[in-house]
């Protein structure tokens, strides 16, 4: 009996040793794997440290890595955006707020020549002539149904305000009369945009009590100018951002 207790002890002594040989060994190998994973890890953030921006030292909320227009390096946030330079679309800013979080920008290029449209056709809701109106205007306009009398292009200029894309972006309007003037004296004034120096540009504002006449801008000056709806002029689009 005492022998079987012998053996069963020895055995029982071995089983655990090769156990116990068999789980450092395990251990010994994600040890190595693990130092490995360290230094490929460490040499990979040190490449990232070379690319990526500085945290910054202060941080109260979720951030992500961005390319900002007209920057070369990615950085840390949200783009600010300036007057003058280039927008969240590719479009030029000429309105910028909150510090330069938001603003209008307007598409690089003109987009042709049309009309205002709704000849004698009564249209409420695009009298404003306010910085930050001209979207309302456009869709008062777009919803009157309004259709062009002088056949000078394929729509009125609202709708080819509004149909205009660029770089993904579909949310274009016709500018008011108040960002039109923005237009001209931060943008055309200092030869930014490729503005006509000839013509008139169209805007979404109608003249107040009235059906057949609509604000434009001459760009040659800045001068506001009243215009029969079914006389065109040059069509630049806008978006908010």
């Amino acid at each position: 009996m005492k022998k079987l207790k012998v053996v069963t002890g020895l055995l029982l002594i071995f089983t655990v040793s090769s156990v116990f040989a068999d789980q450092v060994e395990k251990n010994e190998i994600g040890q190595a794997r693990n130092a490995a994973a360290i230094v490929i890890n460490t040499k990979t953030l040190q490449k990232l440290q070379k690319i990526l921006p500085e945290l910054p030292e202060v941080v109260d909320q979720d951030m992500a890595i961005i390319l900002c227009p007209e920057k070369d390096t990615p950085q840390w946030g949200e783009c600010l955006y300036e007057v003058g330079g280039t927008g969240p679309a590719g479009g030029l800013v000429f309105y910028a707020t909150d510090g330069g979080r938001h603003g209008i920008e307007a598409s690089p290029t003109d987009q042709g020549q049309s009309e205002w449209g709704c000849y004698t056709v009564e249209v409420a809701g695009a009298e404003s002539q306010e910085v930050g109106s001209g979207k309302t205007n456009t869709n008062a306009i777009l919803d009157g149904g309004c259709v062009q009398d002088y056949v000078y292009s394929g729509d009125i200029a609202a709708r080819i305000a509004y149909d205009y894309t660029l770089n993904g972006f579909e949310d274009w309007y016709l500018p008011s009369l108040g960002e039109l003037g923005l237009m001209y004296s931060e943008l055309r004034e200092k030869k930014i945009g490729d503005f006509a120096g000839y013509g008139r540009y169209i805007s979404s504002s109608q003249q107040e009590e009235s059906n057949i006449r609509s604000w434009a801008m001459r760009f040659s000056n800045g001068l506001e100018v009243l215009i029969y709806r079914n006389l065109h002029g040059h069509v630049r689009p806008v978006r908010s951002f």
